[in-house]
């Protein structure tokens, strides 16, 4: 028994940054990719990736477990006709990005990249842009 312990604790811990990936959200982002930024107006305000759509996501809890992303969906629905088109998405936490994009999976989106929180995702385009002049 306590040799499976520690493989099933890597495969959860691993679960849950799964879909966070910022590596795809940078390369996705130099090709010209729609940007999402899905915090609220004041965070979007006071900085956000450069030609990023703010969609105030407002994470309103239904449940405890649920999320409120009707409007998201709705809102991106009239930006993108295309369901399959590339989305890069990110939120001011890595947890709220993740329901976002389950949110938006759940809509019919199929191809979200979930760039995780603003913080992590501006920092490795800013890293990105001073070694290599891209997307500056």
């Amino acid at each position: 028994m306590r040799r499976w312990i520690a493989p099933l604790v890597l495969l959860m811990s691993a679960h849950a940054n799964a879909y966070v990936d910022i590596d795809e959200a940078v390369d996705q982002i130099g090709n010209g990719v729609v940007i999402l930024d899905v915090r609220n107006n004041d965070q979007f305000a006071a900085g956000h990736i450069n030609n990023a759509l703010q969609v105030d996501i407002a994470l309103r809890p239904l449940s405890s477990s649920d999320t409120d992303a009707r409007g998201l969906a709705y809102q991106l629905a009239k930006v993108i006709q295309n369901k399959s088109q590339v989305v890069v998405m990110y939120s001011d936490t890595d947890a709220n990005a993740n329901k976002a994009e389950a949110a938006l999976k759940k809509a019919g989106f199929l191809s979200i990249v979930n760039g995780g929180n603003y913080m992590d995702l501006n920092s490795a385009l800013f890293r990105l842009c001073q070694k290599d002049n891209f997307y500056c």
